[in-house]
């Protein structure tokens, strides 16, 4: 039924079908969090202390990578997974800590890290156990802290959107141009696909709500043809702009809320 609506109506025929009574967080929905240095670099860590829907961003580009290392130790790319693994410690992590100093959460720094070496050492019995405990902390550095169904677009809206510039670079062409960020991209849209149905599952929800999320999962499962392998050795025959417009449907979608 939501699907049959979503296709007859389209996203904003849907919209208007089940009104705009509730409204979508007033921080908008930006693309990504502000980087910065210096005195910008405090003001960004504020900004992940009081913003959920920005703490959540991080985490879930965090997951997105550690996924697709996962994903690729477990098909026997080896060396994928290992870049993958180790890019949250290197370019992510480091900008959580004072974060988690601030919010009084541990952090996963040692999971992390002993992911990363089992991600390295080939050893998938102990890849896919540290891969699990990693997740687990990670989940637990979200703390009580859960997203409304009009945050939970947001945050979508900013992976899809991130997802959509990693395959742009990705992909020219229905060429591979950089293989890497074709699979982050892979990486952040299965995060996107994982919150919105843990979300859905969740009760006290109302109908437009239902529907809403109904139509946010479908979306999103739409997009993962998009990616026919995590290391393809054909052509692949869609493009980025694909994604742009998804990221545009959950912008449309979230004014039913």
């Amino acid at each position: 039924m939501i699907k049959t609506l979503f296709q007859y109506f389209g996203v904003l025929g849907v919209v208007c079908l089940f009104g705009c009574s509730e409204k979508v967080n007033s921080g908008g929905l930006d693309a990504s969090v502000k980087q910065g240095s210096d005195g910008a670099g405090d003001q960004r860590i504020q900004e992940l202390v009081t913003d959920s829907v920005s703490y959540v961003y991080e985490l879930s580009l965090i997951r997105g990578h550690l996924w697709v290392a996962e994903r690729l130790s477990m098909t026997g790319y080896l060396d994928h997974a290992a870049m993958h693994a180790k890019h949250p410690e290197d370019e992510i992590y480091s900008d959580l800590v004072e974060v988690f100093e601030a919010k009084g959460l541990p952090g996963f720094a040692a999971e992390l890290s002993t992911f990363s070496n089992s991600v390295v050492s080939g050893n998938k019995k102990a890849i896919e156990q540290d891969y699990l405990t990693l997740v687990d902390a990670i989940k637990g550095s979200q703390g009580s802290l859960e997203l409304t169904v009009g945050e939970l677009l947001e945050l979508v809206n900013r992976l899809i959107s991130q997802a959509a510039r990693e395959y742009a670079v990705g992909i020219i062409d229905g060429q591979v141009n950089n293989v890497h960020e074709y699979q982050d991209a892979r990486g952040f849209i299965e995060i996107a696909m994982d919150l919105t149905q843990n979300r859905e599952q969740k009760m006290g929800l109302s109908e437009n709500q239902l529907v809403v999320i109904g139509l946010l999962r479908d979306r999103l499962e739409d997009l993962l043809e998009m990616w026919p392998a995590l290391v393809p050795v054909d052509e692949v025959p869609f493009e980025a702009s694909r994604l742009f417009g998804a990221a545009a449907d959950v912008e449309i979608l979230s004014l039913s809320l």
